[in-house]
């Protein structure tokens, strides 16, 4: 493309309205535009083919070519030509359609309002859940634990088929499942109620039941390598293990936390550390 291309294409702000009016097949060549004071961009179409050809307001159109214009409208258009495809455009027969650049030579560019087809898929949602904060050891009996999980992607997620499990690090196995469902927010928490381990080492596992994948882990007061969660074998350090001197208390009330809130690095020894601000279904708190 000649570098003398660039300020006509910079006057397609308004090429999705071009496209329809031209009908299935535009091009742009010729000269160079120059907009009107008014903002219009004037060019030539040619009767066959829908070929346009963009021209200066003081020039005029050749025999059998049709005058046509619009308005660029000042608006902020398309910084290059790249971004002028797939946006909407009528084909000739009605049909809605999307614009589809192709090169028809040094100095030519062909606009082909293509019509029919699927829809590209949407992105899939963002959504990330962790294991954000454990409470496995209170002050005298224990009664009160609870593993906290969040959402910290920007979409809602399903909790279908996602299931708890606690791991007993001394051969392991799963020794507790709890099954969620519904959804969770993006950002909100969810709080599993019970009495997690405290022995050394321990873990808990977030598991997508139906893919087998492993969504999150933590391995607490040492190093759980293969735990053995339905039929399939796991890993539950993240990263570098979390140190054994970094764990709940039976002592000073307080939990096991991603801090700061939702922190997920994959590394275990620099994403959790002991608080003793227990928040319990809301952000996390640093009171070492």
């Amino acid at each position: 493309m000649k570098n003398r291309w660039t300020k006509a294409f910079a006057f397609l702000a308004a090429a999705g309205a071009l496209a329809a009016a031209v009908g299935a097949a535009l091009a742009v060549s010729g000269t160079a535009a120059t907009a009107a004071a008014e903002g219009e961009i004037h060019a030539c179409r040619h009767p066959n083919g829908g070929w346009v050809r963009i021209i200066t307001g003081t020039q005029t159109c050749r025999a059998r070519e049709e005058a046509i214009s619009w308005n660029a409208g000042g608006a902020a258009g398309p910084s290059k030509l790249e971004d002028l495809n797939g946006i909407p455009c009528t084909a000739e027969d009605g049909t809605a359609g999307k614009v589809q650049l192709d090169s028809a030579g040094d100095d030519t560019v062909l606009f082909r309002c293509v019509a029919g087809g699927s829809p590209p898929p949407p992105p899939p949602p963002d959504t990330k859940l962790v294991i954000n904060e454990v409470d496995y050891d209170q002050v005298g009996t224990d009664g009160d634990g609870f593993v906290e999980i969040k959402n910290t992607g920007t979409s809602s997620a399903s909790l279908t088929g996602i299931a708890l499990v606690l791991v007993d690090g001394a051969d392991g196995e799963e020794y507790k499942r709890t099954a969620l469902s519904g959804s969770l927010a993006a950002g909100d928490y969810l709080v599993v109620e019970g009495d997690p381990q405290n022995g050394a080492p321990d873990g808990i596992a977030l598991v997508d039941t139906a893919s087998g994948s492993l969504l999150d882990a933590l391995s607490y007061e040492g190093a759980i390598t293969a735990a053995k969660i339905g039929t399939q074998t796991y890993n539950l350090v993240e990263g570098t293990v979390l140190p054994a001197t970094v764990s709940d208390s039976n002592t000073v009330a307080g939990s096991l936390s991603r801090l700061p809130d939702g922190k997920d690095t994959g590394n275990a020894s620099a994403d959790w550390a002991f608080t003793k601000t227990l928040s319990r279904g809301a952000a996390n708190i640093a009171n070492p």
